[in-house]
Order: structure tokens, then sequence, then C-alpha cells
């Protein structure tokens, strides 16, 4: 009984949030007894538990509303014990310990969404070969034969940005990966729909989709100095192209600073319309986007996160 008023409650925390554009655009509504969609899986999960009480005030009038859940339940779905996890034995008077998560950026994030941590984010495995490839410091490093014109141009700008602003290395390094390497397809590249490359893969065919780009510009400024906490990797829904998209965020003084391979000019994420951000990777974590703009909501179809191809659309 307890589970079915849990998963009950969280079904409505899912209309909840859709019905106030804190979800992501491509999670479905649908749970059942064999299916819970992928926001009822967030909110079950531990690391999440966490940030629950961050929207509770929310959550509470939009499920009622939606449901007709009664608010003293409600309240004792939502009381996090001060460890981070749920205690559901918890009597609905007494009061909710303030809780914060010690590694999620809560709140405000990049293009002005709201960030969840989710540990299981299938877009982990992609990364981990081009991130330990970048923590091993030899990414750039050319092959035995010699540099191609693509090392060579990237080995260039780090020679110029050494010593530099940290805003002058990321405009350098914008500007060079968007010209050293081409656009194509990770199917014309590597015969398969959608792989992420490591920074010595894109530099030798001297050729890489979107994501391919965001990680070569992610190794070059992390060869330049730049801390790799300060940089995200963003998965994100065009909504003026109507395609899937990634780019570089950068932090700087409070600032996202966007690299984008559509253009060579950095801008602040403020000044970037459209950009609808699904997920993100920050070294080795992950975290899950959702918009408070109700112009957003039903942007994107429901697509699961893991058939969503930066750059391509979606694998069917």
């Amino acid at each position: 009984m307890a589970h079915k008023n849990r998963k009950n409650i969280l079904s409505a925390l899912t209309a909840a949030s859709f019905a106030f554009g804190l979800s992501s655009p491509t999670i479905s509504m649908a749970a059942t007894d064999d299916t819970v969609s992928p926001v009822v899986k967030l909110f079950q999960d531990p690391l999440v538990d966490t940030a629950i009480d961050l929207f509770a005030p929310t959550f509470r009038n939009a499920a009622k509303a939606i449901s007709g859940i009664d608010a003293a339940a409600l309240n004792k779905s939502l009381a996090v014990a001060p460890g981070g996890l749920p205690h559901n034995d918890r009597t609905a008077s007494e009061p909710v310990p303030p809780t914060k998560p010690s590694n999620a950026p809560l709140g405000n994030s990049v293009f002005g969404t709201v960030a969840i941590p989710f540990k299981h984010l299938a877009a982990l495995d992609n990364f981990a070969g081009p991130l330990a490839e970048i923590r091993s410091g030899k990414s750039l490093d050319c092959a035995a034969g010699g540099c191609n014109a693509a090392e060579s141009a990237i080995a260039e700008a780090e020679t110029r940005i050494a010593g530099a602003s940290i805003r002058d290395k990321i405009n350098t390094v914008n500007y060079t990966v968007n010209h050293a390497i081409r656009y194509a397809s990770d199917m014309d590249t590597y015969h398969v729909a959608d792989y992420w490359a490591k920074p010595s893969e894109a530099l030798s065919h001297q050729q890489g989709d979107c994501e391919d780009y965001a990680i070569l510009k992610m190794a070059a400024l992390y060869e330049a100095g730049v801390d790799l906490d300060q940089m995200t990797l963003v998965v994100l829904f065009d909504q003026q192209r109507h395609f899937y998209h990634a780019v570089l965020s950068v932090s700087v003084s409070g600032n996202n600073l966007i690299l984008d391979n559509m253009r060579d000019e950095v801008l602040s994420d403020k000044r970037i319309a459209g950009y609808l951000p699904l997920y993100s990777i920050v070294t080795g974590r992950g975290y899950l986007h959702g918009s408070r703009d109700p112009r957003a909501q039903g942007v994107v179809a429901a697509v699961p996160l893991t058939k969503v191809v930066p750059g391509e659309g979606e694998v069917h």
C-alpha cells in the first residue's frame, strides 16, 4: 500500500512538474506497474531525493489540483531526513529540515533551466572514453608520423593563449576548433548513428559532429589550464532549427559562456534564444534539465533521452 501510495504521489509530481515547466520535455508521463516514467524513476533516485524539498511548495499545490492527493500525504512523501533520504514515517505536522545537495547546481542553471543530478544518465558511458583521454593530458598529442593540419592548428592556438586571460582562451579555442575540423555526421565518420569521439579521434579524422566539437574544445581549454569543473557539455534542443545539438558551456565569474560550432562568437547563454537543454555532463556527473518557461512545454516529442542523437535527431 505504501509503495502504491508513493507511486501515485510521484505520478502526480510528474504531472505537476509538467504543469509548471520543471521537467524535461522528452519525458513521458505514463506510469504503470510495468512501465514507470523516467520522471517517476528520477524522483525515486536517492541522489535526487535531496532535491525534492526545493520544489515541494510548487508540487504540493499543483499535485493537489491535478490529482486531489491530500496535502498531508504529499507533505509526508516529500519529507527529507537530514541524511538526504526520504523519511516516510515522519508525521505531516513535523517540520522538514532544510537540506541541500552538495554536488548539484539546483535552481538557476545554463539557459535559465533547472538542473537535477541524475547518476544513471546513459550518455555518461558515451563520455567516459573522451573524458579519460582529456584527463590524461595526452588528447592533443600528434601522431607518430607528425601533426596533420587540425592538430597543428590546435597546437599553435595553445602556444598563443599561454598566459592569456580565460576569456581570450575561450574565444581563441572556439574559433580555432570551429575551423580546424569540418562538420560530419557520425554515420559518415564512424558508420554508426551516434559516437562520441575522443579528442584525438576528432583530430585524426579532422571532422566530427556537434558533441565532438564541444569535447575537443573542452580538451583544448583543459590543456590551457581551465578547470574541468568549469566546463559543462550541454545536449539541447534547438527550437529554431528543430534539431538536437550539443555545446560547451564554460562558467566564468558567474556567467555561462557558450562555445558553439554554429557560431565563432562566444556569447553568454542569456543572449542565445531557442536553446532548450535536455541534459548536461560536468566531469563525470550527469544532470537532467527542465525549463520554467511554459512555452517550452510540448516543443519536443516524448522521446527517450537514450534515443536523442546530437546533430542528427533521434535513433529509431
